[in-house]
């Protein structure tokens, strides 16, 4: 017994003296989150499926669409589907009326199955309105007519047609409206034959000037004279009259004598003394010793 104590107290000394073996620690995995997203409540209707719609031409005539919404289903006839179970039935008008740029033109048309009836009209430079009816029945083909009334106003308004007329000539001022008052001083009206005398006369010495003029009338006489110093020493006077329808009669008198001084020539010039010059030096001669 003994030794079967010491034999196991050995080996727990030898178990507890043994290397340890530590395996690696495990990675950290964090535990998977506990939040689950509750399932949506909202469901969507499941799709029902519905018969696609024939649009029929009665839904256009129904709302009386206009022309360009006609082409405009027609150019997408592929993108619906068109049923069209009758002849075509439309009407359109529109018009342009501008007078501040003289635009005047319009449009209107009506179909009823292959009948078609329209008219368009468009206002003219010279001022005509020119109107223009058609239409289109069966195979008939585009018919269009002008209408008379409209032709013969052409025809009236082409012969009165405004003429060229030049530019407005330039502006002028209008002329000053102030008038210069009338003179206040009205001259007497005359209440007789004229009446009158006057004299006047200049006598200047220094410069020989004598001469006058007097005269007196009495309505139809007149009675004058003038005279005048002439060069020659003489006083020429002229006595005139005039006395009704006798005309201007005159008489010349002259007074003194003509002098006719003797011409006496002014002193000939006499021209200065010329120029003598001085007399040229001469020395003086040496003595001569023999």
């Amino acid at each position: 017994m003994m030794v079967f104590v010491v034999a196991a107290l050995v080996a727990v000394i030898s178990a507890d003296n043994r290397p340890s073996y530590n395996p690696p620690p495990t990675p950290y995995n964090p535990p998977a989150p506990s939040y689950n997203a509750p399932a949506p409540s909202y469901n969507a209707p499941e799709p029902v499926h519905k018969p696609k719609r024939k649009r029929t031409q009665n839904v256009c005539i129904n709302k009386n669409i206009t022309r360009s919404q006609f082409l405009r289903y027609i150019s997408n006839a592929d993108k619906f589907d068109f049923d069209f179970q009758g002849p075509a039935q439309y009407n359109f008008n529109w018009a342009v009326k501008d007078d501040y740029s003289g635009n005047d033109f319009g449009h209107d048309e009506t179909r009823n199955g292959y009948d078609t009836q329209g008219s368009y009209y468009v206002q003219l430079p010279d001022g005509r309105l020119q109107r223009v009816t058609y239409t289109v029945n069966g195979d008939s083909g585009y018919l269009a007519q002008v209408f008379v009334v409209a032709a013969l106003v052409a025809v009236i308004s082409a012969d009165n047609r405004p003429s060229y007329n030049p530019p407005p000539t330039p502006y002028n001022p209008p002329a000053p409206s102030y008038n210069a008052p009338a003179p206040s001083y009205n001259a007497p009206e005359p209440v007789g034959p004229a009446q009158y005398n006057y004299n006047w006369a200049v006598k200047d010495d220094y410069s020989s000037n004598d001469f006058g003029h007097d005269e007196t009338r009495d309505g139809y006489d007149t009675q004058g004279s003038y005279y005048v110093q002439l060069p020659d020493g003489r006083l020429q006077r002229v006595t005139y009259t005039v006395n009704g329808d006798s005309g201007y009669v005159a008489q010349v008198e002259y007074e003194g004598e003509a002098q006719y001084p003797a011409h006496q020539p002014a002193p000939s010039y006499q021209p200065a003394p010329s120029y003598q010059p001085a007399p040229s030096y001469q020395p003086t001669p040496k003595p001569s010793y023999a």
